[in-house]
């Protein structure tokens, strides 16, 4: 299989959709993940996730069809996320997904670290508050909650172990960092 499935890991806020449009629009098929948490203005059910039911969601556990999921506790209830994989076939395409360091490491485990590309985008917390207010919607419990729950899923330790590659997403422009990330996709093909 010569084709790869490259993973955005990062802490909120840090860019990673911002990165996964544009290498769609360099021709890298968009796996979308699930979620039933609600939409947030200007997001597109079937583009920026799978808003489904927690029924739903349910379902796709049990039918066996989810690589990963997680639950999260937020101020505005318990949302959960989970990628599948039945979209994937390496044959025909090279993939690029938005996951946490747990669900690339369910993904490395169900398709070989060779078939995987692992990046950490990092920002500084300044920065990435800065990019969530732009958002709208801000809220500052919700974001306080969410630094929280990123000291617990991106403990350096573990980035270290999982990704293969750090990116730095601010003091350059998006397109330079795409540059660079599709460099390293160069490298590790070859």
């Amino acid at each position: 299989m010569k084709h790869k499935i490259v993973i955005l890991c990062g802490k909120s806020a840090c860019g990673k959709s911002a990165i996964y449009k544009q290498l769609i629009k360099r021709g890298y098929k968009g796996l979308i993940t699930n979620t039933t948490r609600p939409m947030r203005d200007g997001e597109v059910n079937g583009k920026d996730y799978n808003f489904i039911s927690k029924d739903q969601f349910d379902n796709l556990i049990a039918e066996g069809q989810m690589v990963e999921y997680q639950r999260y506790n937020t101020v505005f209830g318990t949302w959960y996320y989970g990628s599948s994989a039945e979209q994937v076939d390496l044959d025909k395409h090279d993939y690029v997904i938005v996951l946490t360091l747990d669900g690339a490491e369910a993904w490395i485990n169900h398709f070989g670290a060779k078939n995987c590309i692992v990046f950490y985008i990092d920002a500084p917390k300044s920065v990435r508050e800065a990019r969530a207010k732009e958002r709208g919607s801000f809220n500052q419990d919700e974001w306080n909650r969410r630094l929280n729950t990123d000291k617990q899923d991106f403990p350096m330790e573990k980035v270290v172990k999982i990704c293969n590659f750090k990116v730095a997403n601010y003091n350059k422009k998006l397109y330079n960092v795409i540059k660079e990330i599709e460099s390293d996709i160069r490298i590790w093909k070859s």
